[in-house]
C-alpha cells in the first residue's frame, strides 16, 4: 500500500511537471528592444591616423612600458573586439586590464583611442591626459598621447589647443645623432 502511494505521488509530480513545461512553451516569445542609437562617428578615422603617424615618427629613443603578462589575454580580447568594431567589448577588456595594472600608460592611451572612435571627446581627453601624465615623455606612446589630444581639440573646435598638442607631439621624438 505504501509503495503504491509513493508511485502515485511520483507519477503525479512527473505529470504536473510535463504539463507545466508544455504550458510554458505556449507563452509568446519575449520581444527584444532595439539597441540605442550609436554615437555619431567622427568625421575622420582618428585612431588609424594617430597610429599611422606615431609609427612613422622615427625616434632615436623609444620608451616601452613594461607589460604585465596577466593582461596579455585581455589585450588580445580588446584587439579582436577593436578589429570587429565592438567598442563596448574593447572598453570592458581594457577596464579589466586596468583593474590589474592601473598605472599602464599604454592601456590608458588605448582607452582614449577607443573613446575617440566613439566620438566621446571628454573621455578621450581625460584618458589621453592620464596616459601622458604617467607615461613616457619620448617615443611612439608619447606621440599617440598628444595626437589624441590634438584630435579631440580639432573635433571640439579648439584650434589653439590643437596646435599646442601638435607641437608637443613633435617634441616626443629624438632624431638619431649624425654619424660619420
Amino acid at each position: 500500500m505504501a509503495m503504491s502511494k509513493v508511485f502515485l505521488v511520483a507519477c503525479w509530480s512527473i505529470t504536473t511537471l510535463i504539463v507545466a513545461l508544455a504550458l510554458s512553451a505556449c507563452q509568446p516569445a519575449a520581444t527584444i528592444a532595439d539597441p540605442p542609437p550609436a554615437a555619431a562617428a567622427p568625421k575622420n578615422d582618428w585612431v588609424a591616423e594617430i597610429r599611422r603617424l606615431a609609427a612613422a615618427e622615427k625616434s632615436y629613443i623609444e620608451v616601452l612600458p613594461l607589460s604585465d603578462p596577466a593582461v596579455t589575454d585581455l589585450r588580445g580580447a580588446a584587439r579582436l573586439a577593436e578589429a570587429e568594431r565592438r567598442y563596448d567589448d574593447v572598453e570592458m577588456a581594457l577596464a579589466a586590464a586596468l583593474a590589474l595594472t592601473p598605472e599602464d600608460p599604454d592601456l590608458w592611451q588605448w582607452r582614449a583611442e577607443n573613446d575617440l572612435a566613439q566620438a566621446r571627446w571628454p573621455d578621450a581627453r581625460r584618458h589621453a591626459r592620464h596616459s601622458a601624465r604617467i607615461g613616457p615623455r619620448l617615443g611612439a606612446l608619447c606621440v599617440r598621447n598628444w595626437l589624441t589630444l590634438r584630435a579631440v581639440a580639432e573635433e571640439t573646435g579648439e584650434s589653439v589647443a590643437a596646435a599646442r598638442a601638435q607641437t608637443r607631439a613633435s617634441a616626443c621624438t629624438v632624431p638619431a645623432p649624425v654619424r660619420l
